[in-house]
């Protein structure tokens, strides 16, 4: 069957239509379809390398995936904050873990089950049924070079998920697990919290000018200069190259045709005329970009020949950005390192004499930075900075003072109620409106998430064991009731409930599983191949 669904599947949609490329699909990767010369290994599991090779194409499957879902809101810096490099590689390394585990198991997947879970996939569908056209089309945009590549890569997957799932639906949980659940996600407290704030003890705060050179003394990797670059920088825009970049109407007309499909719905195409504007629009932009993208190649090359940015620049008559010697904040006011914070790391993290590379920014931008001098940070003079010592040296005292004034207030608070504590030195109270764990209840700025935290490990008519660091000071935290959740909402969501608690005990089970096999296997990781890709 499979075999006549490929046969079937020889023309694709228009090269267009990049959505509905399923996450799950990114999430276990893919094998070493495209091989070369070049091979290094990024990590080994019991000696059975995985490749750069591997790990690029299974990365980039993860980057298409989530530029998919995220649409504009998609970057690298978000990118590299969610650590989605790290997460594939340990994926690829869980993933080879549990091959070996199925294996040893003796699972397989059968035909039956890969058809069904292809012909009933809804991004392969069209109006409900699966369409031959539309699964060749995705399976190559998510990067399987034939159908048969993305069949054996599912095969694979669907022993390992039904591997996992096993291991996760083997959790159960009783009555007093569930009740202890809903009590986690629905009981509620009344929260009331003193507020010891440093900086309504300033004013009381002394600091002569012995006291002000020994925080200096012992505090002077504060006051130093700021790092300082000066940079020459290339900027192939290609917002500026389409204002010279010019389209026939023969160029248009056969883009039309070959892109009519995006303009037909219900069963009518709208005419040349009416898209034709826009369509113009469209290709400008995508032979801006090329040509911006040529540029950089041909600057690449470049400097492979030449011994600097500027004479790279020079031999293809680009313009050369330069800039005087500036530190972080002022780079943030640049026209164009303040223009995205990858050029500022990269000017601020890059060496002179380093090699030059050519940074291709979200916005379509590729820019090529050199670094051409760097002044390191060097301690000030006492003299110069006199003013924020004083101030850096009183600050730190009023904070002492609220953390002495907190253990003093919190080693009496058995005696003390909210209100009494908060009139015996004037500071702020706070009381809050029954508040789930989850913060749901009150929206109030002062009641942070570990304050309610705190609050909800501590009992009825008690202070908590610990003041609480907030923005505005030290929080003293007190529990004025604690409201158990309701029954009748109870029964109403005990079964959703059960369920949630269970998945939440299956996954942790898998968790211990997997992290158990691994202690089992011998896994190296190379962080120097890892950081070149």
């Amino acid at each position: 069957m499979l075999e006549i669904m490929r046969n079937q599947a020889q023309s694709w949609l228009a090269k267009l239509i990049l959505g509905g490329i399923a996450f799950s699909f990114g999430l276990w990767g893919i094998g070493d379809y495209f091989t070369g010369s070049r091979v290094a290994y990024v990590a080994e599991v019991d000696g059975k390398p995985i490749s750069d090779l591997s790990f690029t194409q299974n990365y980039e499957r993860q980057l298409n995936s989530y530029r998919a879902m995220l649409g504009k809101q998609f970057s690298k810096t978000l990118v590299k904050q969610l650590g989605v490099k790290d997460n594939t590689l340990q994926t690829m390394i869980n993933r080879q873990l549990m091959l070996d585990e199925a294996a040893r198991m003796g699972l397989v997947t059968s035909d039956a089950a890969l058809l069904a879970y292809v012909q009933n996939n809804p991004t392969f569908q069209q109006a409900g049924s699966f369409d031959p056209q539309r699964y060749h089309t995705f399976t190559r945009n998510m990067g399987f070079a034939t159908t048969r590549d993305f069949e054996d890569d599912a095969r694979v997957n669907l022993m390992i998920d039904a591997l996992q799932k096993a291991i996760v639906d083997s959790a159960q949980v009783n009555d007093a697990e569930v009740r202890a659940q809903f009590e986690r996600e629905f009981a509620q407290r009344t929260i009331a919290a003193v507020m010891i704030e440093p900086q309504n003890l300033i004013k009381d705060i002394k600091i002569d000018a012995t006291s002000a050179k020994a925080w200096y003394d012992s505090h002077t990797q504060n006051y130093r200069s700021n790092l300082q670059v000066k940079i020459n920088a290339v900027v192939i825009d290609p917002t500026k190259l389409a204002k010279d970049i010019r389209v026939d109407e023969a160029d248009i007309a056969s883009a039309y045709e070959a892109r009519k499909s995006s303009w037909t719905g219900n069963g009518a195409t709208q005419s040349l005329s009416a898209v034709h504007d826009e369509l113009k629009k469209s290709l400008i932009v995508e032979k801006s970009r090329d040509e911006a993208y040529e540029l950089s190649q041909d600057l690449d090359n470049a400097l492979g020949m030449e011994d600097s940015l500027q004479a790279a620049a020079n031999s293809l008559n680009l313009a050369v950005y330069k800039t005087d010697a500036m530190d972080a904040p002022k780079a943030r006011t640049d026209t164009l390192l303040g223009s995205d914070q990858e050029l500022i790391k990269k000017a601020f993290t890059a060496i002179p004499g380093d090699s030059i590379d050519i940074i291709e920014l979200d916005d379509g931008r590729f820019v090529a930075i050199e670094v051409l001098q760097r002044i390191e940070p060097a301690p000030l003079a006492f003299k110069d900075v006199s003013t924020k010592v004083y101030a850096d040296a009183r600050n730190a005292a009023a904070a002492d003072k609220a953390r002495d004034i907190a253990k003093t207030l919190l080693a009496d608070s058995n005696q003390l109620t909210p209100d009494a504590m908060a009139q015996k030195g004037g500071y702020a109270k706070f009381l809050s409106k029954p508040v789930r764990r989850s913060g749901v209840g009150d929206s109030a700025t002062w009641l942070t998430p570990a304050i309610v935290n705190a609050a909800f490990n501590t009992g009825a008519k008690q202070w908590a064991s610990k003041a609480i660091q907030t923005s505005r000071g030290l929080a003293l935290v007190y529990v004025t009731k604690t409201i158990a959740g309701d029954d009748k909402a109870f029964s109403k969501q005990k079964a959703a409930i059960a369920l949630k608690a269970a998945k939440a005990k299956g996954a942790v089970r898998f968790a211990r599983w997997i992290s158990t096999v691994r202690d089992r296997h011998d896994i190296v990781i190379h962080p120097k191949v890892l950081e070149k890709i």
